[in-house]
């Protein structure tokens, strides 16, 4: 606390609250308001403790509006938080330890602390709230699937019924290629899993069934790898918390990240994304129908340059990415997306190919999604109407080519 306060004086006139009558009672430290610290609080176990914390503090100088500031739904014996001074909606990490007097290093120290373990704080900054239609949302209204917003069901009605049509069929046909992936992924040993722009989780499937394209992602890698980590980021935080209720309780216990790849240095080095990923192992990303909706080629370059560089050698990359087929221009689309805020940008074969660094692909190289394994259920359609290409390539391990 010494350390990261801009007045570190006030630790001096802080109060140590015993949380107990017997010898062996713990205690707590309540540092006083002062200078920038506007606010402060401690975390105590229970009513008892609490009760011990707000007697203790009562009327003394530095504690003013002091408060028991934890929901009323917790239980007499859960943790507890007690408050005092500024009032505040802030969830957000650095703005409740500037409201608590830390110096900027301070601050960028309690950010990375609490970042590795609460997936409710983003790690890197997140688009604005309120854009509406979404991309998951309209995903999901193509699927089939029952969490897509009005705004997004009347964005996918307003299309040329043969568009939404050809939307939805290249949708399925990029969901279902997952299982085809994650097979042959796991056959190379690889059981990590990290998906980049997942959008809506779907609610687990019962049962799994992996030519449903609604199957969740755990589920299909679950069938392969039982003890394999699963990690979900999205830049949309209205996905978190219907999502999540997707992945509670699932074997597998997948991770959340909050976060935007347009950062893809800050979003990698986060406290949280090195946490819940081994970084010694191979890793395995897939970024599934996700860069066509970043409309700059610089920023979707510079993002896959330092996503290659930062991988550990035998790291996979799995990408799906919308082009123009001379039958099924998926450009058309673009100016419809870009009318209600969403940007999305198709790219032709050369453009997606480079996205793969001097990565070599697996077989059969970069072909069009449907096409890249042969079980896939909708294999038998027509090229263009993938209305995608997907491809997949390992980072060479030094290592390995050593031995």
């Amino acid at each position: 606390m010494r350390e990261r306060l801009a007045d570190p004086a006030l630790v001096d006139l802080a109060v140590e609250v015993r949380l107990g009558k017997d010898d062996g009672a713990t205690s707590c430290l309540a540092v006083p308001l002062g200078g920038q610290r506007v606010a402060g609080e401690v975390t105590v176990q229970g009513w008892t403790q609490a009760l011990h914390v707000l007697l203790a503090l009562d009327g003394r100088k530095g504690f003013p509006d002091l408060r028991d500031g934890t929901g009323c739904e917790s239980g007499i014996d859960q943790p507890r938080t007690i408050r005092w001074g500024l009032r505040s909606a802030f969830a957000e990490a650095g703005q409740r330890a500037r409201m608590w007097g830390y110096h900027g290093a301070g601050v960028r120290a309690y950010e990375a602390e609490q970042s590795r373990e609460d997936a409710r704080i983003p790690v890197t900054p997140l688009p604005e709230d309120g854009t509406y239609p979404r991309v998951a949302g309209i995903y999901d209204v193509l699927l089939n699937g029952s969490d897509g917003y009005l705004e997004d069901r009347r964005f996918v009605r307003a299309l040329p019924k043969a568009d939404a049509e050809a939307l939805g069929v290249a949708a399925v046909i990029n969901r279902l290629h997952m299982p085809g992936v994650i097979g042959h992924l796991t056959a190379r040993g690889i059981d990590q899993f990290l998906d980049l722009g997942c959008g809506l989780v779907p609610w687990p499937s019962i049962p799994p069934d992996e030519f449903e394209p609604y199957t969740n992602l755990q589920d299909i890698v679950a069938r392969h790898q039982a003890t394999a980590r699963l990690v979900y980021a999205d830049h949309d935080r209205s996905l978190f918390g219907a999502s999540r209720i997707g992945v509670e309780g699932h074997p597998l216990r997948p991770q959340w990240v909050q976060g935007d790849i347009q950062y893809m240095e800050q979003f990698l080095t986060s406290g949280r994304v090195q946490y819940v990923l081994d970084w010694s192992r191979p890793i395995a990303v897939l970024l599934h129908d996700v860069l066509p909706w970043i409309g700059s080629d610089e920023t979707v370059t510079q993002a896959m340059d330092v996503l290659r560089d930062m991988l550990p050698g035998g790291s996979a990359v799995s990408i799906t990415h919308a082009i123009d087929f001379d039958s099924n221009r998926m450009s058309r689309f673009t100016e419809a997306f870009r009318a209600v805020g969403i940007a999305y940008q198709p790219r032709d074969a050369c453009a997606v190919g480079d996205l793969f660094g001097d990565w070599p692909l697996e077989s059969p190289g970069l072909v069009p999604t449907h096409c890249w394994w042969p079980g896939h259920p909708h294999a038998e359609l027509d090229a263009h109407e993938a209305g995608a290409l997907a491809g997949l390539a390992l980072k060479p391990d030094p290592q390995h080519a050593r031995g």
